[in-house]
């Protein structure tokens, strides 16, 4: 259920904005003062009205990164009382002239760190940040968050060293991203960065499932010796679901001693195909490199065209182990280079040819896992949640939410995961609902199709209607396949012509013995299987449960999704 919790994340992290939400209206911004004034409720939905001129500004950014935990997990996760949760809407306007100056900072940006948020449709003009760690001159840290129609116009990011800087994440649109879309974004600016420093490009810096869509670079990157991860467009590309349509054009890169990973497009990229490291193939297409110069110091390693490198090194795999013991693996599909680098272009055709006898275990891997599953999950299934969110069972929700939220704040954390999983609508409907960030999501994890029961018996998958038999068919593994480059699991086809919405069948690894439940869709377009906020399945996620289920499973279904669902919150209610 981890992989539904993926979903709900922006449901989870409202609650920590709750009290500061007066009501859905949008404010206007018109003024220096008004756009300072985001601060004072960074869950509201705001539109700009008119151009702001930021000169003479001491400008603090709008949202502030602050770790929701102590272990790794919850460094990476904003705490919600800081960051920006709302949305901005820019109307075409232009902001102006920021200056920002600390060089000790972390998350600096017109916007320093937002989470769940929708920022986009200005431009962003003269722009000059310093800063540590984290930073760009329009977001400094973006999670699980969308940027769009940003154009930035004249931007320098210019980092400084710290204790914490040999990650760096610096970027003209977004410094650091992690579970984000990045789309139809323009940026022109320099990015400078000091000795052992990494993750710079003029669009994003550091970017791990996070996609980037749209977007065009021009400029400068300049790293001092012993950096890493410089790329025209961004400087990481891990585990994104999708990196297409980007461009960096007429961009120079130049890189001191010892510096590696530099790509015309991004300096590295990856992913894992064995799915259960959660971290996607980076599949870049119609991609291009035009006019980008690179020009590296001495010991230089790990330069293409359009990426630099798969993520991989010695180091890593000896601290870390499994998954990063292993070379990453990316794609370039339709992708193109008109740069003086023919070595560069040998480079990317020696990785691609490296990666090849790992990719052929590993779609061996995949078959055998995906067949083994359909085994695994034998049974008759109905709709879990109808039968989970029944009163009856209102105590054990509540019991696991007051072990995270605490008592006071379980009865509204509890209602809102109930309700948050048991939408009626999906698809465009759901769109037109959700998709202005005026009214919090509903995913329908019902059976779609006219089916109340679905029953997996090897590769025959058939459902029913009051009894009825509605569909059956045989189905072959296809691929492995991801669902917003987050949930990863397998696709599953039919060959009969007249399977309608069940050609195609997408299954998480989840069996009745691992997690109690089935997460699946299943429909005729691939491509739409993969979006969850947009197209015909969008805010749709079937989710079953065995009709044999007995108490026990029931109870601890329960308790793994609340489990799962708020293991990143705090345990007090956070200050109004």
């Amino acid at each position: 259920m981890k992989k539904l919790s993926c979903l709900l994340l922006m449901l989870v992290m409202m609650l920590g904005a709750m009290a500061l939400a007066e009501s859905g209206d949008v404010i206007e911004i018109g003024t220096v003062e008004e756009l300072a004034a985001i601060n004072d409720n960074l869950s509201g939905s705001y539109v700009l009205t008119a151009d702001i001129d930021l000169a003479g500004a001491e400008w603090t950014p709008i949202g502030a990164y602050a770790p929701s935990g102590e272990s790794t997990e919850e460094q990476e996760i904003p705490a919600a009382q800081t960051a920006f949760t709302g949305t901005f809407d820019g109307q075409g306007h232009t902001i102006s002239n920021l200056v920002i100056n600390q060089p000790e900072g972390w998350a600096q940006g017109l916007f320093g760190c937002i989470a769940n948020a929708q920022v986009g449709n200005f431009t962003l003009e003269n722009a000059t940040v310093d800063a540590q760690m984290m930073s760009a001159d329009v977001v400094g840290y973006a999670y699980c968050s969308t940027v769009s129609g940003v154009t930035l116009v004249n931007g320098t990011v210019t980092a400084h060293a710290g204790e914490m800087s040999a990650e760096g994440m610096y970027g003209g649109i977004v410094g650091a991203g992690m579970g984000s879309m990045i789309e139809n974004c323009t940026a022109q600016a320099d990015i400078v960065l000091p000795d052992g420093t990494a993750n710079a490009g003029i669009v994003g810096g550091g970017l791990e499932m996070t996609s980037v869509v749209g977007c065009t670079a021009t400029g400068t990157v300049t790293a001092g010796n012993n950096c890493y991860g410089l790329g025209g467009v961004s400087g990481c590309g891990f585990a994104a679901e999708q990196f297409t349509d980007c461009t960096a054009e007429n961009v120079t890169i130049t890189a001191g001693d010892d510096c590696f990973w530099i790509g015309g497009v991004t300096g590295y990229a990856g992913g894992y195909a064995d799915e259960q490291f959660g971290m996607p193939v980076t599949v870049f297409t119609n991609c291009a490199a035009k006019g980008v110069t690179v020009n590296a110091g001495a010991n230089a390693e790990g330069i293409g065209d359009i990426v630099g490198a798969g993520f991989y090194n010695e180091a890593v795999a000896q601290a870390n182990g499994a998954p990063f013991d292993q070379p990453t693996q990316f794609e370039l599909v339709d992708c193109v280079a008109e740069n003086d680098g023919a070595e560069a272009a040998e480079a990317d055709d020696a990785a691609a040819e490296a990666d090849a006898p790992a990719e052929d275990a590993s779609a061996e891997a995949d078959a055998a896992a995906a067949a083994q599953l359909l085994e695994d999950v034998k049974g008759t299934y109905v709709a879990l949640f109808p039968i989970i969110t029944d009163p009856a069972y209102d105590q054990i929700w509540l019991d696991h939410c007051a072990a995270v939220v605490g008592d006071e704040m379980a009865p509204d954390v509890a209602q809102l995961l109930k309700d948050a999983c048991n939408g009626t609508i999906y698809g465009q409907e759901a769109i037109d609902a959700f998709g202005d960030g005026s009214v919090n999501p509903q995913f329908d994890c019902l059976f779609v199709g006219g089916v109340d029961q679905i029953t997996f018996d090897g590769a025959t998958i058939s459902g029913t209607l009051a009894g009825e038999e509605v569909f059956s068919h045989e189905y072959a593994y296809v691929s492995p396949l991801s669902l917003g480059g987050m949930m990863n699991g397998w696709l599953y086809e039919t060959a009969d012509e007249d399977a309608g919405e069940f050609k195609y069948f997408f299954m998480m690894p989840d069996t009745p013995a691992t997690t109690y439940h089935l997460e699946f869709r299943y429909g005729s377009d691939v491509d739409a299987l993969t979006q969850y906020a947009e197209g015909p399945y969008a805010y749709w996620l079937a989710a079953g449960f065995p009709v044999d289920a007995d108490e026990a499973m029931t109870e601890d279904v329960i308790g793994l999704f609340c489990d799962e669902n708020l293991a990143d919150m705090a345990a007090e209610q956070p200050a109004a």
